[in-house]
């Protein structure tokens, strides 16, 4: 294929994200900024129009504050300052596999001066600390509505980002799908999934797993493993994202018939148990590809993590 027909086709592509004649010209216009600074990036790199280039609404005056990434020395963090006040997300991203993308605003804390500017470090000329604005989903033990310095870019869901601090009540705003930074190639935004050595996605009821054993996902991005040290963890590219924390050293993990899954010590006393399982149907351990380790009764899921797998 010619290097004529990649753009075109690359043009038609990002074309076809939008159905109005404004969304085509948009995708028009972005697609030649990325030509004109980074032609054979944008040709060879997936997402390099975007990387090249800010996405849309990048301008001083559209409203949008500016990414984290862009004002904090290329961290992609909420800097020294400000706290995680809240969050939204995009849905369907591209620059997350096609999962959400999750917007966490980096308000300024109490007592603090930020001056409102437009950033200048790079193409993202969006707003430092000018919307005062908060959604309020993260560290309600912060009052008030302050300015919001910047934006952090995740596609790991900010209650697991933010373990403790931040709730699952949810906000959508897609039209800041393609928004981006140069900084944000470099951020580390969506880490390249563990691909985890093949094993049994499931244990049946009655049957147990010993020290070095597990499970793993179908697509193999999540494992679950009984440790050296007695721990049932479950794990993906963040490491270790649930464990029993029972360290029941040549101990195993059973699942009873009746459902429950129980960590047993060396000498068979319970060290962990999941909820009673009440369902019928027959009882299975699963490892899921959406990152969640799962007890089944039949078809029905009756228990399972709180975990997420990209």
């Amino acid at each position: 294929m010619s290097v004529a027909e990649k753009i075109v086709n690359r043009l038609a592509a990002l074309g076809s994200h939008k159905s109005s004649r404004r969304g085509f010209l948009a995708a028009a216009t972005l697609t030649g900024t990325a030509l004109a600074v980074d032609p054979w990036g944008y040709i060879t790199k997936p997402q390099s129009a975007y990387a090249t280039s800010c996405g849309p609404g990048a301008s001083c005056g559209d409203g949008w504050s500016a990414m984290c990434c862009s004002i904090n020395h290329g961290k992609n963090t909420c800097p020294p300052g400000t706290f995680a006040g809240g969050w939204w997300k995009a849905d369907r991203s591209s620059f997350c596999g096609g999962h959400a993308r999750y917007y966490i605003d980096c308000n300024a804390k109490p007592g603090t001066s930020f001056h409102c500017h437009c950033n200048q470090t790079n193409c993202d000329h969006r707003y430092v600390a000018c919307n005062v604005f908060r959604y309020g989903q993260c560290n309600t033990q912060i009052h008030g509505v302050t300015a919001v310095v910047c934006r952090q870019i995740s596609c790991t869901p900010p209650w697991i980002l933010y373990k403790g601090h931040c709730g699952t009540s949810s906000r959508t705003d897609n039209n800041t799908r393609l928004h981006t930074a140069p900084c944000l190639t470099k951020a580390n935004t969506y880490p390249r999934p563990v691909t985890f050595a093949r094993a049994p996605h499931l244990l049946a009821a009655g049957h147990s797993l010993r020290e070095g054993q597990r499970l793993v996902s179908p697509d193999r991005h999540t494992q679950v493993r009984f440790s050296e040290h007695g721990n049932l963890n479950l794990r993906n590219a963040r490491g270790v994202i649930w464990s029993t924390h029972t360290n029941a050293v040549n101990g195993r993990a059973l699942l009873q018939p009746n459902g429950q899954l129980v960590v047993l010590d060396v000498h068979g006393h319970v060290r962990w148990h999941s909820p009673a399982i009440s369902h019928s149907g027959t009882k299975t351990l699963r490892v899921l590809d959406n990152g969640q380790l799962a007890i089944f009764a039949g078809s029905v899921k009756v228990w399972h993590t709180h975990t997420h797998t990209p």
